[in-house]
């Protein structure tokens, strides 16, 4: 089956690309009554472009021509200038108090432990596995499935009993024959019975099979995207890697593939695996050793005659933990109505105990597949679960099936890659991709798209791809644990599937409206701005100049910006070429931009040091998370997440002293005084805006959201302390700790930024194929979703904030 997908997948991409070499390429269009065609790029910056078209003229032939001939203007952003918010306003027209979506990070107020990080893009619910539709078996009651399997089962078994009965041999003795008869109806009753009980057994056990309910990811978007709008206007669509799409029903008429926000097949956010024989490693499965908040897990395994036994570990197995939750419950019940023995609460403890043990035993085992390594001449046999493939050292296999198993009825099909990275040097090293939810197959409680079976139908149509909503290993790149070879590598591979699956639904006649979102220029300025930037702290110009293969072309690291770009404008020429009509019109934009990321900001330090925020007596490493630092009796303002500021408000925060009729003065001295502030070691100025959030966004979501937005002047970013409520701490020469400076070197990989920033300084790409009437303030993102209803013949709803954009040709 794996060899049949792989083989028409490549049958798909060579005959694209005879497709591509014989159309002629298609004029730019002149009118707006055709379809509409949206390409996004996740972190295309209009000012690296524009710098990129005049340096570098014949590299970036399509950017050109569009300027030229059609439109480019940088396109104004919201605030916070962040991934999910910005991508929920593009797609909505509107901004993120009406959306729901604050941030990656928003806050939560907890009124014993005070203000708490937590996830502002995707939220955490249980629901009845009734709201399900794709349930392996209707969502009937115990009590329907024990009379359906009954009432099935005892009829056969009622069958089954007259037929043997009626062989039995007659008597004429009407003694005999009354008895016999009486015999044969007592069996016929029995047999019947018993296999009715059966069945009504079968029927419970096989229903016990789905959980009573589930706990998943949700999507917080509140309204609806522009596709929602148009398809309920008759207008077909098709949507590829949306951001804040996924869990989000669409009518019928718009096809939608989730993009960013889609969790693993594990029910994480993008946990990644490395297994190896170094011995400076300790832990082995199944707990390893994890790299804290991005998800990766180090492995150490053991090697014996050229073989490595060992697991990969998918989701938790929810369904086995949900019996032995219900245990627990009842057996707490029966301990708390004390009518039992001495000798009965010592077992029921007993069982209590073994019941947590258990519990704590899934929950750290998950379910699993076995995989073993057998190593051979220049590479290894890899065999994951029921597939075996040879990978060269240095190489990686092709998509892996997984299937992990909860019960007899529900299994998690998932998908994975591995490269090999070395087999002996020093040390036996294997990186386990990101293990992605089978588009082919996904769980009823996590789809990927909308209609549920569309996924299925794209894989069917191009192969297996990914779908966790952050593809590329950025993760494992940033915490150290690969080099930038396997992320460009990956990130090559994950532009390419999405290519394929772009190109495949472009050839499609079942869409008037067309949106694909590429998330690699994302990636690699997030990663590669140490290379590309010679004044970033971490740039070292012999790690700079390495080379590396991309696309075809051998590149220095320092030119891996440069390079997305191209492969940017390629895709765009690619679409502009063969996939327009005459009239029909293509847009091109980004959710924001980006820079170079030197300088990380503390903001509670600065905070402390305006006399916003009061520090307890002392100190130290071990409370600089969290709050635990904090005066709450005499602090006005803290922050967390990515440059939210809060102020400490009396009715709303647990110890509040702000007046609510002070937050407004406030709030206003603090932006001056940020608007004012310099780096102190470099002189730099701090911020180039703030933010109140009251005058900027207006919604019925307001709460979610931060009162005041910090708009660093570039090269500085909120800090990774200040992300979740932190302080900056330093040694104070005498063995203690000490408030530390508000800015300091970023020393992570992660070297490109965004977030935090000024609008200004991160306004994102837009193209267009026709000329746009610039408006006196420029182009919002906010009037994306207007002008792609305007320009499919769609009433524009009267929530957007802004009107479309007109057009003068």
């Amino acid at each position: 089956m794996h060899t049949r997908i792989l083989v028409f997948r490549a049958m798909s991409i060579l005959a694209s690309v005879l497709l591509c070499s014989v159309i002629s390429p298609t004029p730019l269009a002149t009118g707006g009554d055709g379809r509409v065609v949206l390409l996004g790029f996740d972190g295309a910056d209009a000012r690296t472009i524009q710098s990129l078209m005049a340096e570098r003229p014949d590299d970036y032939p399509t950017f050109r021509r569009l300027a030229a001939e059609g439109t480019f203007a940088p396109l104004q952003v919201v605030t916070p200038p962040e991934s999910p918010v910005s991508w929920a306003a593009i797609n909505t027209g509107q901004n993120p108090a009406k959306t729901g979506v604050p941030g990656f990070v928003k806050r939560r107020l907890d009124p014993h432990a005070g203000p708490m990080p937590d996830f502002g893009h995707l939220v955490e619910e249980t629901r009845p596995v009734e709201d399900f539709e794709h349930t392996p078996i209707p969502t009937l009651g115990r009590g329907v499935y024990a009379a359906l399997g009954g009432f099935a089962l005892g009829l056969i078994g009622l069958l089954i009993a007259l037929v043997v009965a009626h062989a039995l041999d007659s008597d004429t003795d009407s003694g005999a024959y009354l008895a016999r008869e009486t015999a044969r109806a007592v069996m016929v009753v029995l047999v019947t019975a018993v296999f009715a009980g059966a069945g009504a057994y079968g029927g419970v056990t096989v229903r016990g099979f789905l959980p009573d309910e589930v706990t998943r990811w949700a999507n917080p978007l509140q309204t609806d995207n522009f596709w929602d709008h148009a398809a309920r206007s008759g207008v077909q669509s098709i949507v590829l890697d949306a951001a804040q799409a996924f869990d989000h029903p669409a009518p019928e008429g718009a096809k939608v593939l989730a993009g960013l926000g889609v969790p693993d097949a594990r029910g994480g956010i993008g946990d990644w695996f490395i297994y190896t024989t170094d011995p400076s490693e300790f832990d082995r499965v199944p707990r390893g050793r994890t790299k804290g908040l991005t998800a990766g897990t180090v492995f150490r395994v053991d090697e014996r005659n050229g073989q490595i036994q060992t697991r990969i570990f998918g989701p938790e197995n929810f369904w086995k933990q949900e019996l032995l939750e219900r245990e627990k419950q009842e057996l707490n019940a029966r301990k708390a109505s004390g009518d039992m023995s001495r000798d009965e609460e010592f077992e029921l403890g007993d069982r209590l105990y073994a019941l947590d043990e258990e519990l704590r035993r899934l929950k750290e085992e998950r379910t699993s597949v076995e995989m073993g390594i057998t190593r051979e001449a220049g590479g290894a046999r890899i065999r994951i679960g029921d597939e075996e493939q040879f990978v060269q050292e240095g190489g990686w296999s092709d998509f892996y099936h997984l299937t992990f198993t909860l019960n007899p009825l529900l299994k998690v099909r998932a998908l994975t890659r591995v490269k090999l990275i070395t087999l002996n040097d020093p040390s036996f090293e294997l990186f386990v991709n990101v293990l992605d939810i089978d588009p082919a197959a996904p769980p009823f409680w996590q789809g990927v798209s909308t209609p549920f079976g569309f996924s299925a139908e794209l894989a069917d149509a191009c192969g297996p791809y990914e779908t966790y909503g952050w593809s590329t290993a950025t993760m494992p790149f940033k915490d150290g644990e690969v080099d930038p070879e396997l992320l460009m590598e990956d990130v090559e591979f994950t532009l390419k599937w999405r290519e394929g699956v772009t190109y495949s639904a472009l050839g499609r006649d079942d869409w008037r409206l067309f949106m694909s979102v590429f998330s690699t220029t994302d990636r690699v300025q997030h990663m590669m701005y140490q290379f590309y930037d010679v004044d970033h702290p971490l740039h070292d110009p012999v790690a700079a100049a390495r080379e590396i293969d991309f696309f075809g072309e051998t590149i220095p690291l320092s030119e891996a910006i440069p390079a997305i770009y191209r492969q940017m404008d390629r895709v765009v020429g690619q679409v502009l070429d063969h996939h327009l009509a005459p009239g029909d019109t293509l847009l091109v934009c980004a959710d924001h931009g980006f820079q170079s990321f030197r300088r990380q900001v503390h903001i509670n330090n600065w905070l402390h040091e305006a006399g916003y925020l009061a520090l307890k007596p002392s100190v130290s490493k071990a409370r600089d998370s969290l709050f635990a630092f904090v005066d709450w009796e005499n602090t006005r303002a803290y922050s967390l997440g990515l440059g939210f500021i809060y102020l400490n408000l009396k009715g709303r925060e647990a110890n509040g002293i702000v007046a609510p009729s002070d937050k407004d003065a406030l709030l206003r001295e603090i932006r001056a005084k940020l608007i004012k502030a310099v780096d102190a070691e470099t002189g730099a100025r701090l911020c180039n805006d703030a933010y109140v959030v009251s005058e900027v966004h207006s919604g019925a979501f307001m709460d979610q959201e931060a009162d005041l937005i910090t708009g660093f002047a570039p090269p500085h970013r909120i800090s990774w302390k200040s992300t979740f409520g932190g302080l900056h701490v330093v040694k104070d020469g005498a063995g203690g700790w000490k408030v530390g400076p508000v800015c300091s070197d970023n020393d992570s990989p992660w070297s490109g930024g965004h977030v935090s920033m000024a609008l200004p300084d991160v306004a994102a790409a837009f193209f267009s194929n026709r000329r746009v009437e610039i408006p006196d303030g420029g182009i919002s993102a906010l009037q994306i979703a207007p002008t792609m209803l305007e320009l499919t013949g769609v009433g524009i709803p009267a929530e957007m904030d802004l009107g479309p954009l007109g057009f003068s040709d």
